[in-house]
């Protein structure tokens, strides 16, 4: 049975309504901007989590300190003071579960630190209660065993579907902690196409070169809309008894993705969705699958997250005082489609070292040939938990 699996953060309980509102108006501004960074690095398909990617570095930052802190909050469009970013996500990771309905929708963090080195008291009492994560003591001058023990949890927390998050030649002697976080994510649609309608087309890869491949095919009730402003238009199929819905936008033109890539930088799906109305459309959707692994300290440092990378870098996770400063963030992801569901995961690890088919015209098509960007977005909270976007497929 099919459905969708990511890499998230953990947080609960409950405050005002206000700060949590700021907290999703930044995750929307940062999920645009990773995305936009991340795609621009490659021309390949794309799967990221920005939801994973911001669980892993506001947990960073409730050991940052002064102008590390300050860096980061603003480049990640958090407010308040660390103690009130740990609410925030702690509040919206609960409110993410309980919207879920039959979505499985699980995070999970954990933090390894060097086995004889030990976590700062205050942050790992943040860490626990208001991430969830979990504490482990790693000897990372064995790589091939702490690479094992990382990986077999990440592959545990994803359901099988991130593996080799780390290798070993990714800790060095002076490797003191990593903070890992993974999403699992998985749905069944409310609609479910039927395998028999799937049928072969071509997929366009370029103005005049395609490809053939499966095509997906149901006529039902749907939220659609047309978005001039984007010269695209935008599909909403939503999961069985949940508030996660997919999303797809896709240009008008074959040739259009990159510049429907470029005006979602300053466009949100909120925005998209409040132009959608329930109609009845005609759906030819491609089945794919796409694993998706990025480096982001480049990604991070062009968004203005530099200083973490750096000697000057203020993180205070050990007991001892000893600053550190990040080494990498690494992140994977993975998403299938197909007639059942959705299936995604995500898993990221920041890296830390001392400072150095039916018949009749329909009303409405939404024929997916071309590439196209696609959300999973939490409609409730207005979160993005995946996005990415389909370029190509390979020959058969």
């Amino acid at each position: 049975m099919l459905r969708s699996l990511i890499t998230l953060a953990y947080c609960f309980l409950v405050i005002s309504a206000a700060p949590v509102n700021e907290l999703l108006k930044g995750i929307s501004n940062f999920s645009s901007d990773l995305y936009r960074q991340s795609a621009n690095s490659t021309s390949d398909n794309v799967i990221i989590s920005p939801y994973s990617v911001i669980n892993v570095l506001a947990l960073l930052a409730q050991a940052a300190e002064c102008n590390t802190l300050d860096e980061l909050k603003t480049e990640l469009h958090l407010y308040g003071d660390k103690a009130s970013v740990a609410e925030q996500f702690h509040i919206l990771y609960k409110l993410l579960q309980k919207s879920a309905g039959n979505s499985t929708f699980l995070v999970a963090n954990q933090i390894y630190v060097q086995q004889d080195r030990s976590i700062n008291k205050r942050f790992q009492e943040v860490a626990v209660q208001k991430f969830s994560s979990g504490i482990e003591t790693v000897n990372f001058a064995n790589g091939l065993k702490a690479a094992e023990i990382i990986n077999r949890f990440v592959g545990k927390k994803t359901n099988g579907k991130i593996n080799g998050l780390v290798t070993p030649d990714a800790f060095s002697p002076i490797t003191q902690a990593i903070l890992v976080n993974a999403i699992y994510f998985r749905s069944d649609w409310k609609y479910k196409f039927e395998e028999a309608y799937t049928i072969e087309e071509d997929f366009y890869t370029s103005k005049t070169e395609r490809v053939a491949v499966d095509f997906m095919n149901i006529k039902e009730q749907f939220y659609y809309g047309d978005v001039p402003d984007l010269d695209a238009t935008a599909l909403e199929m939503k999961y069985a008894n949940s508030n996660f819905t997919f999303i797809a936008i896709l240009p008008n033109n074959r040739t259009g993705l990159s510049a429907l890539e470029s005006k979602m930088t300053e466009y949100n799906l909120a925005t998209v969705t409040s132009q959608m109305s329930l109609q009845e459309v005609d759906v030819k959707l491609p089945k794919f699958k796409i694993e998706f692994e990025i480096k982001l300290m480049d990604v991070l440092k062009n968004l203005g997250i530099t200083e973490i990378f750096t000697p000057q870098a203020e993180l205070n996770l050990l007991e001892t005082g000893e600053s550190l400063q990040v080494a990498d963030v690494i992140h994977k992801a993975f998403i299938e489609v197909n007639e059942r569901g959705s299936e995604a995961a995500a898993a990221t690890a920041a890296l830390l070292t001392f400072n150095s088919l039916n018949g009749g015209e329909p009303q409405l098509t939404f024929h997916a040939n071309h590439g196209f960007v696609f959300y999973i977005w939490n409609e409730s909270t207005k979160t993005t938990v995946f996005s990415g976007r389909i370029t190509k497929f390979d020959r058969n």
